[in-house]
């Protein structure tokens, strides 16, 4: 699952830190830029679609229990009727397990795809609504109730911002409109950054790659509308119809602003060929899963020297930090910055930053604003077909804004110890198989395995939420004004975030607040992380046989512990340094079978299109060992506490069944297509089929023979 920056280690994908469904504005850290910035892994991607905002978090939001679209929803740990009966097992295990559903499930007409972690999602949303409103309705709330509440407030004070309309953004826009020169142009990036807006690149404060020790600063390609940068540059005929009503929402957006129609068409034109510029000079997704692609160390002075139309060391002084050095990622996109801040216009620069604020704004402002920007980004780009509820949208603002705060008070409401108990032993029995498994590797060297044995021992998990709260106490709200909020809120997150800088790395920080329905792992942290809205069924509970939790959550869990060893997080050690510790021959080993995994998933299709092998490699590393892994906890488990067949399964087939169901999900092709595009993670069909077709157990649980689709007849085996 991936939550690291570009980078690919989530449970769930995030599509484009830069595009989610939520789409919490620059001048909020979402909880999956934060795993960004932590270098972290998630399970589950940002909702396929829309507009951000990571890693990722992080499920797609849901939006149906109150919905008379919703099917009935799982009440058994496992039940026969979400099967297929028509589908055998060993042919296709996702439509064996899940067809009944799928064909009894519509997609909520405000989502563009529908499974177990919406589902849970949703209801996580009607926990926080709730708790929302019990705090808004208190006249003695202080301290987090008050904060949370002050903000929601705000945030459904639909009356006022329908009265502001675009003058909310008042300030910005008359900035902007004051731009006459280059060094105008460079002045408002470094005021931007400064107020936590960020915009054109990406600046963040991170654990050193090569000493985990120590935090520095990263300076990263960004500055996109669209996903990512192949959307800019695709020639076929979809692509091009994409391209042409994305310059169409351009156009509208200024047109809401109140341009005149020609004006609006030229910026659309203007802004445009800005943002393909900026596209062709940007790293590829599959290349940013390097992470030797997001690390380049330069002093402030060579930096200068590289960029002599932008002063790194005014950057730096406007945000009130003086490093030394610092990471300068992807060369060759800030050196294009840098050709276009003395070939560009200042007109250019100026179409650029007010519909980049128009586009960050937008789902904050009045309804025509809201409107359009659900209409491309959630309908055109990912197939909803209605808007979300208000009430949805803003819990989910005020989440992605006060993670901490609404979840402190969410844990007391809804976070079981003994959740938290059960989780324990079975990370326990997880680390317990996995630690077997490093040993006795077969194709791995004594001086390779040594190496991984010191990693393994210094994971470190995390269940349900932070020991020790961060401090929101300075920062106050006012009840009517969303967009001054969020302002406070970048500024806020900003001077905390630039703070770490040249300090030690705090590695009790988490970078999903506990309401998250999703997990992550940390490679500079070595950390697996469970939010707390995790711990609930279909992923576990308490009440479940050991085969449907370990199925489930501990498959979860095996999928966090083995990123620490997929293709990406393999390149870092022990103490979370990028650093290669294998030797050559082993190196070369565990290549060829990754490569394996590629061709292997390279030559799925699913609604017709290609799986991309390398993007998804470490996503499908972590299911294919996580399986294996959790599979032999269970035993683990079962030698403790054995338990027989249920409803005439074995445990072993409930392990699988528990598996498959956790990935049940129905999609619209727009949202198929977009995951395809832009996601680390494999569509959930292939999570299913891809990892359990290269199983022995699997085969065996079921009674597959050779040449059922089921049973891959050149099996991966990598960890």
């Amino acid at each position: 699952m991936t939550l690291r920056f570009n980078s690919p280690c989530a449970l769930v994908s995030v599509s484009a830190l830069a595009k989610a469904r939520t789409r919490l504005s620059r001048h909020v850290l979402s909880s999956a830029l934060v795993i960004a910035l932590l270098g972290g892994c998630s399970l589950w991607p940002k909702s396929q679609g829309a507009a951000e905002k990571s890693s990722e978090v992080i499920a797609p939001p849901a939006a149906v229990i109150d919905s008379a679209a919703a099917p009935v929803e799982m009440t058994a740990f496992v039940d026969k009727r979400n099967f297929d009966p028509n589908t055998a097992a060993c042919t296709d295990f996702f439509q064996h397990s899940n067809g009944g559903w799928l064909a009894n499930t519509e997609i909520p007409a405000d989502q563009p795809s529908w499974g177990s972690f919406n589902i849970l999602a949703e209801r996580s949303l009607n926990d926080l609504r709730a708790i929302l409103d019990e705090a808004s309705g208190n006249s003695n709330a202080s301290g987090v109730e008050k904060q949370v509440a002050d903000f929601y407030a705000a945030a459904m004070n639909e009356s006022g911002i329908e009265a502001s309309g675009v003058q909310a953004l008042s300030r910005e826009l008359a900035r902007i409109a004051q731009l006459k020169s280059r060094s105008d142009v460079t002045a408002f990036v470094r005021e931007q950054h400064a107020a936590g807006s960020g915009g054109l690149f990406g600046f963040y404060a991170s654990p050193d790659f090569k000493d985990a020790s120590i935090v520095i600063g990263y300076a990263t390609q960004a500055g996109l509308g669209l996903p990512e940068r192949d959307y800019y540059l695709r020639t076929d005929a979809d692509s091009l119809k994409l391209l042409a009503s994305y310059r169409v929402h351009i156009r509208n957006m200024m047109l809401l602003a109140g341009n005149t129609a020609s004006e609006a068409e030229s910026i659309a034109e203007d802004v445009l060929k800005f943002e393909t510029r900026l596209a062709k000079a940007s790293f590829t997704r599959v290349e940013l899963r390097d992470p030797s692609k997001r690390y380049r160390i330069v002093s402030v002075a060579a930096a200068d020297r590289e960029t002599p139309n932008f002063s790194w060391s005014d950057y730096f002084k406007a945000l009130g930090i003086a490093p030394k050095q610092f990471s300068l990622s992807a060369p060759q996109f800030f050196a294009e910055v840098n050709t276009m801040l003395a070939d560009t216009p200042v007109s250019s620069w100026q179409n650029y930053f007010r519909f980049a604020e128009l586009r960050n704004a937008a789902p904050y402002l009045s309804k025509g604003f809201v409107d359009e920007n659900f209409e491309f980004f959630s309908k055109t780009l990912s197939g909803a077909k209605e808007q979300r509820p208000r009430w949805k949208r803003m819990v989910q603002t005020t989440s992605g804004s006060l993670g901490e705060p609404l979840g402190q008070l969410y844990v007391a409401k809804h976070f079981s110890p003994e959740a938290k108990a059960q989780a324990s032993v079975m990370i326990d029995d997880l680390k317990s198989a996995l630690k077997v498994r490093l040993e006795q590797l077969p194709w791995m060297s004594s001086e390779t395995k040594k190496q991984a044995l010191e990693k393994f021992a210094t994971f470190t998990p995390k269940i349900g939420y932070p020991d020790k709260w961060r401090d929101y106490s300075s920062l106050s709200f006012n009840r009517t004004d969303l967009i001054g909020n969020l302002r406070a809120i970048g500024k806020f997150q900003q001077a905390y975030n630039l703070a770490k800088i040249g300090k030690a790395t705090d590695r009790g920080e988490w970078g999903m607040s506990p309401q998250t329905v999703n997990a992550y792992y940390s490679p500079q942290f070595n950390q697996i992380v469970f939010p707390a809205a995790i711990l609930q069924f279909p992923f576990f509970d308490p009440k479940a046989d050991l085969a449907i939790n370990y199925g489930g959550i501990g498959a979860v869990i095996g999928h966090e512990l083995l990123h620490g060893f997929d293709d990406s997080g393999s390149k870092f050690d022990a103490t979370g340094a990028q650093r290669n510790w294998w030797t050559k021959q082993d190196a070369s080993l565990f290549e060829a079978r990754t490569n394996k995994l590629v061709e292997h998933a390279a030559a799925t299709q699913v609604g017709g299109l290609n799986i991309n092998g390398k993007l998804t490699l470490g996503e499908n590393i972590a299911d294919l060992g996580g399986n294996q892994i959790a599979l032999d906890a269970l035993k683990i488990a079962l030698a403790r506490q054995p338990t027989g067949d249920i409803d005439g399964y074995t445990q072993t087939q409930r392990f699988y069944l528990s598996w498959a169901q956790i990935w049940r999900r129905a999609m619209r092709p727009e949202s198929l297509k977009l995951q395809i595009n832009t996601d680390t993670h494999s569509p959930s069909v292939y999570r299913v089929n891809g990892p359990l077709s290269n199983l022995d157990s699997f085969a065996q649980a079921f009674n597959c023979k050779p040449g059922d689709k089921m049973v891959n007849p050149t099996p991966v085996q990598i960890w």
